[in-house]
């Protein structure tokens, strides 16, 4: 019986070992997701604040006509007051105020580089990642 209880002792030790291998296997792939996973929230969360932005300053512009573009850039600065103000890339068509009459179509596009942590994820897509959207609204 005795014996029986040494073979037992000696085989959950070396499942010790096992399990320590396993993890030393496993763990940085689970750390690479983790760290896929948290990239993937930031350059989501940073879309919809863009396009919020860009939404907001189209709507404020168009319902008040003959807003310049320091208008506009203020309240996309102001609407995605989190990011980094020196980083946005805002573009307006028409581009000159005189041209945004009623009836004209008036876009509004926001541009915002991310800037990738991940080490693999930053070799596979470019770095910084260009968040864009553009919002198009008739002016009234």
């Amino acid at each position: 019986m005795m014996e029986l209880l040494q073979s037992f002792y000696k085989l959950r030790k070396n499942q010790q070992g096992q399990t320590l291998v396993e993890l030393a296997l496993i763990l940085p792939i689970l750390v690479l997701l983790l760290m896929c996973t948290i990239e993937f929230g930031r350059i989501f969360f940073t879309y919809l604040t863009v396009t919020h932005a860009a939404r907001e300053a189209a709507r404020a512009t168009v319902i008040h006509t003959g807003q310049d573009d320091a208008f506009i850039k203020q309240k996309v600065e102001s609407t995605a007051s989190w990011l980094e103000p020196d980083k946005l890339i805002i573009e307006v068509t028409p581009a000159s105020p005189a041209n945004r009459t009623t009836g004209v179509p008036l876009t509004v596009s926001v541009k915002y580089p991310v800037d990738l942590y991940t080490p693999l994820l930053s070799d596979i897509m470019p770095n910084p990642f260009i968040v864009q959207a553009q919002i198009t609204m008739r002016i009234e």
